[in-house]
């Protein structure tokens, strides 16, 4: 079905048909409606490339993502999808597989620029209005896409040079009050299993966490400030140290109960399901006995017994404002940039007791505040 056989069946020109499509042009309602009845009958599809060569622009978003197996990218990239589908454009993405080039070695992405560079020119040829670079960690980076000729947003990651809005989640914030909860249940022993020391996020969530303790007047032991590096087996094995003392330790090895902490922060849900492993094996249990906490809200983590505490980051609010931002730009490149940074949303879960009371039910409820205080 063409243009011209729309307007055919309709009995108008070419020109109000066109006029029709772009919501364009004085058309009365009868003759709008008649012809968008026609155009859903016949299932006439616009084609968007030549209908917006006038504007110089094809309705088409570039997506360039460090890597699409790191987990949280797909929910952004759902959250970018969403509004391209309320905004009628569409997206095209650039997957950079970075996770087997530099897996955990931040630093080594600039030497990748070439990589980066081929996607971007890819990206270009297919006539994109703009670029959204998904970041594989939060952190912050160079623009490595200031030669990109385009506006650009970053999410998950941003740049310091001011040239490009940014969408990122607080980190610090998120992890204070998850310490502050422990604490504020009458927890004074707590532990941490941080994340990699070279880690933007491990470096803020553990400011984060040690400004609560440090409110509360409460000091963190060096035996129970150990490094899990997001990882199952060494936050298992960081546990195991904490509770034993010592490397490999088992049930005979754990310590008296006024030596070992009654809860432990863990800087990512990896690492938490670790411990909740450990203390199996120790014959604890969660929350009677040590109380845990986690990061992310990984999927796994509800299906816990008992429910995880941990940090749920705005995944898909993150991408839907990501393209937000950049269609905004792309309306208007004088558009000031702009760095959102969202809070987290604390998930109750139940592996938190009270200690006050002794207390070690904890209602499940997933409701919490969004915004902090």
């Amino acid at each position: 079905m063409t243009l011209k056989e729309i307007a055919q069946r309709a009995g108008v020109s070419t020109a109000t048909v066109s006029y029709v499509i772009n919501n364009s042009g004085h058309i009365s309602e009868e003759t709008r409606k008649k012809v968008q009845d026609i155009i859903r009958q016949t299932g006439y599809r616009t084609n968007k490339l030549a209908g917006s060569l006038r504007k110089n622009r094809t309705g088409l978003i570039g997506i360039l993502v460090e890597d699409i197996t790191v987990w949280h990218t797909p929910y952004i990239i759902d959250g970018i999808n969403r509004l391209a589908d309320e905004k009628n454009c569409y997206t095209i993405l650039s997957n950079l597989q970075m996770v087997r080039k530099i897996d955990n070695s931040f630093d080594k992405l600039t030497g990748f620029q070439k990589d980066i560079d081929k996607a971007v020119q890819t990206l270009l040829g297919l006539q994109v209005d703009g670029i959204i670079y998904i970041g594989m960690h939060d952190r912050l980076m160079d623009n490595v896409l200031r030669k990109a000729g385009k506006p650009v947003v970053y999410c998950y990651c941003y740049t310091a040079d001011g040239e490009a809005s940014s969408v990122r989640y607080d980190n610090e914030k998120a992890e204070y009050r998850i310490t502050r909860n422990v604490i504020d249940r009458g927890h004074r022993r707590i532990a941490l299993i941080g994340g990699y020391v070279t880690s933007e996020p491990a470096r803020l969530r553990r400011k984060g966490f040690l400004k609560a303790l440090q409110e509360a007047g409460i000091t963190l032991p060096k035996s129970w400030d150990e490094c899990g590096e997001y990882d199952f087996q060494k936050g298992k094995a960081a546990a195991i140290r904490i509770l034993t003392g010592k490397d490999g330790g088992t049930k005979k090895d754990l310590l008296p109960r006024q030596e070992r902490p009654t809860a432990m922060v863990a800087m990512n849900d990896e690492m938490a399901l670790g411990v909740y492993n450990a203390a199996a094996e120790l014959g604890l249990r969660i929350p009677e006995d040590l109380s845990v906490t986690g990061f992310d809200d990984a999927e796994f983590t509800q299906q816990l017994i008992p429910p995880l505490m941990t940090a749920q980051r705005p995944l898909h609010k993150m991408g839907y404002s990501a393209l937000s931002l950049l269609l905004e730009r792309i309306e208007d490149e004088s558009e000031q940039v702009t760095n959102i940074i969202y809070p987290c949303r604390i998930i109750e879960g139940a592996s938190v007791s009270d200690f006050r009371t002794g207390d070690s039910t904890v209602k499940d409820d997933r409701k919490t505040e969004e915004n902090g205080t």
